[in-house]
């Protein structure tokens, strides 16, 4: 039986890779022609002057930046395949399948802007304050780009925590009890990922990842505990 839903799980899991990849590839070409716009914007965003170096630079990163926009616009589509193709799987295990995928979204997408419009212009500029003097930031706009890009998915599946608790809850690897009781384990993990997903070492820019981690964390742990409260009344009206 376990065999069997792993098999399931898997074949699942490749059909919705292969068609979100279809998916992200055609709202890359389309994010393409808006790319420099794109650019533009998140440099305004972020509040810093940029460079390129070389002649084709600016043609690769908004080639990235497309690529990039692609994946994260598709991500609507990829929760909705991936809610098709997971439903029989997630509601064995007593999960709501479309509620689960339409809150996996949001928080996605919560966390992402997060990131755009609070952590990555703190962390840039604490990252620029060193410059003075001799010291002058040219930063490149490849660069720019790939680390705007890492923070915002970093901060985007970060904030799917309470989700990823209740998946493991309803595997049977954790329990509501586990949890609470390992609270300062779980501060101790969340310092730790805060540390390197953020792009600065200190303590404020830390803290914009792991206050709302462990926000979560507790919403997670209420997920839990509501999941198997649910449970244990449906054992007794059985």
């Amino acid at each position: 039986m376990v065999r069997e839903e792993i098999i399931t799980c898997l074949e699942a899991l490749r059909k919705t890779l292969v068609r979100t990849i279809i998916v992200a590839g055609a709202a890359s070409v389309l994010s393409f022609f808006f790319s420099k716009k794109l650019i533009l914007l998140l440099v305004k965003m972020v509040h810093v002057k940029v460079y390129y170096f070389t002649l084709p630079e600016v043609l690769f990163a908004s080639v990235e930046l497309a690529i990039y926009s692609g994946i994260f616009l598709s991500i609507p589509v990829a929760g909705f395949i991936g809610w098709r193709e997971f439903r029989p799987f997630l509601e064995r295990k007593q999960i709501h399948s479309h509620l689960f995928a339409g809150v996996a979204i949001l928080l996605f997408y919560i966390g992402s802007l997060f990131c755009l419009l609070v952590a990555l212009p703190n962390g840039i500029s604490f990252l620029i304050s060193y410059e003075g003097g001799a010291i002058k930031a040219m930063i490149s706009i490849k660069r720019l780009i790939a680390f705007c890009v890492a923070m915002m998915f970093g901060f985007g599946f970060a904030f799917e925590l309470p989700l990823a608790l209740l998946l493991l809850s309803k595997l049977g690897i954790v329990t509501a009890r586990t949890l609470a009781r390992g609270r300062r384990y779980a501060v101790l993990f969340i310092v730790i990922a805060a540390s390197v997903i953020t792009p600065t070492p200190d303590i404020y820019n830390m803290s914009l990842l792991a206050g709302p981690l462990y926000i979560l964390y507790e919403l997670g742990l209420l997920f839990v505990r509501m999941s198997e409260r649910r449970a244990r009344k449906a054992v007794v009206v059985s």
